[in-house]
């Protein structure tokens, strides 16, 4: 026959545990929320950096791709602070192209991404979750050319860039003004590696 006293440990030990998956699904249901939120601000930097460089694209050298990094060189932006992790958003990947006039935008932070997505059309942005660079090839993973450059056999980049980011880079540091990598001449050994990274539609 169980006594008062063991009954009642059994039913404070089923209360704790009835409180603690009420408590795992509310933190469920909250993080959900933050993490929308964090969504939807990653949207709205999206589009104002678009617009910024719209509304000045005669500030730029290559107007068919105007990179982040760019638009702060030429202080019409700030950096963009990560709001799905910490630190600022990549000045290197992320990017405003125009196609038929239409100006598409990418911006990556920490590990998402908006890839090349309508500004118009914020409702319908797709975010990737993304891995980091890395040589070895994945099976279902991104593969991109990436670009540095040698100097006494040194490489001059800390990091291998996009084609067009690393001609500004180039642009930049040197006082140049090319468009591509085939024009690079008598700067620097132009070295290219391809490289791949996971990416993963976000719901």
């Amino acid at each position: 026959m169980r006594n008062n006293k063991g009954f009642m440990k059994h039913e404070l030990i089923t209360v704790i545990l009835i409180l603690l998956v009420i408590f795992a699904f509310l933190f469920y249901l909250f993080l959900g929320g933050l993490s929308k939120q964090k969504v939807d601000t990653m949207k709205e930097n999206a589009v104002t950096f678009s617009k910024t460089v719209v509304a000045n694209i005669a500030s730029f050298h290559n107007i068919d791709t105007v990179y982040l990094g760019e638009a702060i060189d030429e202080k019409l932006i700030e950096g963009i602070k990560s709001p799905v992790g910490g630190g600022d958003c990549s000045i290197s990947e992320s990017k405003v192209t125009f196609k038929d006039g239409n100006p598409l935008v990418t911006l990556r932070c920490g590990d998402y991404l908006i890839d090349s997505e309508n500004v118009n059309a914020t409702d319908k942005m797709k975010i990737y979750k993304v891995g980091k660079w890395e040589e070895k090839k994945l099976e279902n993973g991104e593969e991109k050319t990436l670009y540095n450059c040698k100097k006494d056999k040194k490489l001059v980049y800390d990091e291998y860039y996009e084609e067009l980011y690393f001609v500004s880079r180039i642009n930049k540091d040197n006082d140049t003004e090319y468009y591509f990598v085939k024009d690079i001449k008598d700067t620097c050994e132009v070295v290219s590696k391809k490289f791949y990274r996971t990416k993963e539609l976000q719901d």
